[in-house]
């Protein structure tokens, strides 16, 4: 890949503000004013806007139509339903800029795979994977819960960006937003510019923007609780209950709780909860599985219970160091050590051994030890 074709270059030398600018449409009207495509080509059209206008690799329409050996203006024209014959009728994109915006989304998707080192497919992302392949295929609400630092948030992301873009749309709430904090955000996710929008005028356009094929990520659900009104939680749970209602799409409901989760299956959550026929409970702590992927990712082998390491006058054992911080840390916890380990070992030999590992450790352990006093 040359260097002036590197997304990488290409993300971060452009604002992302600045790039949904230059895509001046939302996507609800894209799905309306494509219409008249077939299936494939309006999936691959509102895949190119979602694509482009994702901040995590923003790419400028005129960027995407050089790419696309196209102009602005017909792109612009395609998305708003203004590609007309020369009678006036609906006109279809060619096979032509069918075929370059299937390369250039191909090549998108590998280059952005390509960029994401740190992401390891571990054993609980595959069970992650399979929650949203069966909302797709039973095309309604899966509860998908488990607890935080497992790599629930990573694992939707690569699946949203690598299983179609223009048909899986993620949204990542927050807390104390209310219903119109939560509209906003699943507007945003997908690709619906909503400053002025009432609540109910975003739900509406929401319903618009979804197909019977889409799945909708909901992620950190459990956060809708902590709102600022009384019932708010409820009235949240409502709305995403009449949005699958009226589309009848697939939704991945992602839960950190499990405990306060069935609690309030018999209450606020009792409608959706029917309707979720699917629920996939993630383990309660990274698996050894996971572990032993995330290792060999760094040349490393699970170690045995009996391996000890000194550093530094301290001997420790490599398979306790991973066991507790699964436990009680999760994931983060053991790949901060990674990245640390890999540190000490650059200005080394550059191999990253068990040594490098305990190092990392005992100095994070250390790091967490305030100064003893002076006199």
């Amino acid at each position: 890949m040359s260097e002036q074709d590197s997304p990488v270059e290409k993300t971060t030398a452009v604002a992302s503000d600045t790039v949904r600018a230059s895509w001046n449409f939302s996507l609800d009207r894209i799905i309306q004013d494509t219409a008249h495509f077939s299936h494939d080509e309006q999936a691959a059209c509102v895949a190119l806007f979602r694509w482009c206008i994702d901040p995590q690799h923003p790419i400028r329409r005129d960027e995407a139509a050089r790419r696309l050996k196209c102009s602005t203006d017909l792109i612009y024209q395609l998305l708003t339903g203004k590609y007309r014959n020369p009678d006036k009728s609906l006109k279809r994109p060619s096979a032509e800029f069918m075929s370059n915006l299937r390369e250039f989304l191909a090549v998108e998707a590998s280059r952005f795979a390509s960029v994401s080192t740190d992401f390891v497919v571990i054993p609980t992302a595959k069970k992650i994977f399979t929650a949203c392949d069966l909302a797709r295929e039973s095309r309604s609400p899966v509860i998908l819960s488990g607890p935080s630092h497992i790599g629930k948030t990573l694992a939707l992301r690569y699946y949203t960006a690598h299983n179609n873009h223009g048909r899986t749309f993620m949204a990542e709430l927050d807390a104390c937003g209310g219903r119109g904090g939560m509209m906003r955000t699943i507007a945003s996710a997908c690709g619906i510019s909503a400053s002025k929008d009432s609540t109910e005028s975003l739900k509406d356009r929401i319903k618009n923007a979804l197909a019977s094929d889409t799945i909708l990520i909901l992620d950190e659900m459990h956060l809708l609780k902590h709102t600022y009104r009384l019932n708010s939680f409820f009235s949240c749970v409502e709305d995403i209950r009449r949005i699958y209602d009226f589309k009848r799409c697939g939704m991945v409901l992602c839960w950190t709780n499990l405990e306060d989760l069935k609690n309030a299956s018999q209450g606020e959550l009792v409608q959706i909860w029917r309707r979720g026929v699917h629920k996939v409970a993630l383990p309660v702590m990274p698996t050894k599985g996971d572990i032993e992927a995330i290792l060999k990712h760094h040349g490393l082998e699970f170690p045995d219970k009996k391996l000890d390491v000194t550093v530094g006058g301290v001997t420790d054992f490599p398979y306790e160091i991973l066991r507790q911080q699964a436990r009680n840390q999760g994931l983060k916890a053991i790949t901060e050590r990674l990245r640390y380990a890999q540190k000490l070992a650059a200005k080394k030999d550059g191999k990253v051994g068990w040594s490098n590992f305990v190092d990392a450790h005992l100095r994070i352990e250390k790091q967490a030890l305030p100064e003893p006093e002076w006199f």
